[in-house]
């Protein structure tokens, strides 16, 4: 055999070895804590769609490698989790983090990597403007917020104020509210802030209603209740719209509240 042929096969053998190569995708979810059966659902879902895309022949002819890294929704615990992945495993994309504090303590780690990381249930600001290397599969913070403010103003409402928790989650969903009232031709009358420990939610009112807005937006969390029964003490009718949990919202206040009619206006939007 020529030494020309020799090359050729060699060549071919290489590429076949290549072609045969698994391609290697990481999930970090929670796996442990209280929120360990959201992360159980996440791994089994994605699971389920890696083997049928297994299933049909892989990624251009590769097989596909699954890794799964538990975050337990800690930061701590999430970034060394997530480097595991890229450094040890190798991966070439990773899939999650399904909670936000870990998603944004990761994110630098992901752009330095060069590893794109899909999204399925975070907050935190992706594309353009944000990480080049994060993707979500539903639509950010950024996108609820414009689309609710663009709602609004079909009703007409002209202002607004904003309450929201102080978590990471309702604290990015409140600055993307701000930010997309005024683009839409709302005014923003006043933005509060529920820090860890409050109870006073009566106080918080009044200085909601001191700026006489038209809607008061809501994202609230595990303060929901406290903010609800305070509402309902205050005789205020605002109308309420924002993330609202509505079955905590609905527990916090009477039965004879509630047939009044007294929350018969109030409206939410969500992406889960």
């Amino acid at each position: 055999m020529s030494r020309a042929a020799l090359l050729l096969v060699g060549l071919m053998t290489t590429t076949a070895a290549q072609a045969a190569d698994p391609v290697r995708i990481g999930t970090t979810t929670i796996l442990s804590g209280p929120m360990a059966d959201r992360g159980q659902s996440e791994q089994y879902g994605a699971q389920l769609a890696l083997n049928r895309i297994d299933g049909s022949g892989g990624v251009l002819g590769r097989p596909i490698e699954a890794y799964y890294a538990d975050n337990a929704c800690d930061p701590a615990i999430g970034v060394p989790a997530t480097r595991r992945l890229i450094e040890q495993e190798r991966v070439s994309v990773v899939i999650g983090a399904l909670c936000t504090p870990v998603t944004h303590a990761i994110m630098p780690m992901i752009a330095e990597a060069k590893v794109p990381l899909v999204i399925a249930t975070s907050a935190g600001q992706d594309g353009v403007g944000g990480n080049e290397y994060a993707f979500k599969t539903i639509p950010s913070e950024v996108d609820v917020a414009r689309g609710l403010m663009r709602w609004l103003t079909s009703q007409n409402v002209g202002s607004i104020a904003i309450v929201a928790a102080a978590d990471t989650f309702p604290h990015a969903s409140a600055i993307a509210m701000s930010k997309a009232a005024p683009d839409a031709g709302i005014r923003v009358t006043d933005e509060e802030t529920v820090d860890k420990g409050t109870n006073d939610f009566g106080a918080i009112l009044d200085r909601l209603k001191a700026g006489t807005p038209g809607q008061v937006v809501t994202i609230l969390g595990s303060f929901t209740a406290g903010f609800f029964k305070a509402y309902e003490a205050s005789g205020w009718k605002v109308p309420l719209t924002g993330r609202i949990d509505f079955l905590a919202a609905l527990a916090a206040v009477s039965r004879q509240f509630t047939d009044s009619g007294s929350l018969s206006r109030m409206t939410s939007m969500t992406v889960f």
